[in-house]
């Protein structure tokens, strides 16, 4: 019986690690190259706040040692985002998730806290799950016909995910 390989097609999609150990992003940038994207840009927490002339699809944000920094960057970037194009995905991904820090990162917009250490495995669930309630916002007619413009991400998981339900 054959076996029908899942392609997830990331490579156009930008993504923006920031975090200050550079030894894990680095590590997570090696996880999401194995992944298949391809546009990506590192930074420190202060210098993501002054962040230009990139708007990722993705964001992968480690809010510590500053929390109320890192809980900014998130916050603003939830503010500037264009009315009416799909969010880019936030991910926390952090060696602390006491239940305050998981309820604040909710609060400000973040769509999923992930803890170190971590699996691959794991933040590619993590990726799809994220993306996959603008799917089901798009299907049920929650957002206007000028939301479904996706993005390369949401394109991306939208057409491995339409494969893997035929």
């Amino acid at each position: 019986m054959g076996r029908q390989a899942n392609t997830f097609k990331f490579q156009e999609a930008g993504v923006l690690i920031v975090d200050e150990n550079t030894g894990f992003m680095d590590l997570t940038a090696q996880i999401l190259l194995g992944f298949g994207f391809r546009k990506l840009e590192r930074r420190g927490l202060k210098e993501a706040e002054t962040r230009a002339g990139f708007d990722p699809d993705l964001i992968i944000v480690d809010p510590f040692p500053d929390l109320d920094a890192g809980l900014r960057l998130i916050e603003d970037h939830r503010r500037k985002q264009t009315a009416g194009s799909p969010p880019a995905v936030v991910i926390v991904l952090t060696g602390h998730t006491p239940r305050p820090l998981i309820e604040k990162a909710r609060r400000v917009g973040a769509d999923y806290i992930v803890a170190k250490p971590f699996s691959a495995n794991t933040l590619l669930d993590r990726i799809l799950w994220s993306t996959s309630s603008v799917f089901a916002n798009v299907a049920s007619g929650e957002l206007g016909d000028d939301d479904t413009d996706d993005t390369p991400l949401r394109a991306s998981i939208q057409s491995a995910t339409a494969a893997l339900l035929q």
